[in-house]
């Protein structure tokens, strides 16, 4: 992250539009994401995965709006809580879609 500050942006960017066209199933990105990183959940563990995860979300909700967007959360049992340490001070992009 300290090479590429904007990686997670630019993942979460790639991700949304994988969803957006249908090419993978949303629980399989999502998996993806929590298990994701150099060993298995160090995407969560460093805060990386809420970014992507924020990311991701922003986009499906400024593209298709807030019924798809609410559809997609429904349907794929997401649980946003567990992409975001509770220990974690920063904010993330998650935490808006957390609190909703």
């Amino acid at each position: 992250m300290n090479d590429a500050p904007k990686a997670a942006e630019f993942l979460g960017q790639l991700f949304a539009r994988v969803l957006i066209e249908n090419v993978i199933p949303y629980k399989e990105v999502w998996r993806l994401i929590y298990e994701g990183g150099e060993e298995p959940g160090s995407l969560v563990e460093s805060g990386v995965a809420a970014e992507v995860l924020g990311v991701i979300l922003e986009i499906i909700k400024s593209e298709k709006g807030d019924p798809f967007l609410n559809e997609v959360l429904a349907g794929s049992n997401l649980r946003l809580e567990n992409f975001r340490l509770p220990t974690m001070k920063k904010t993330s992009r998650l935490d808006k879609f957390i609190r909703s």
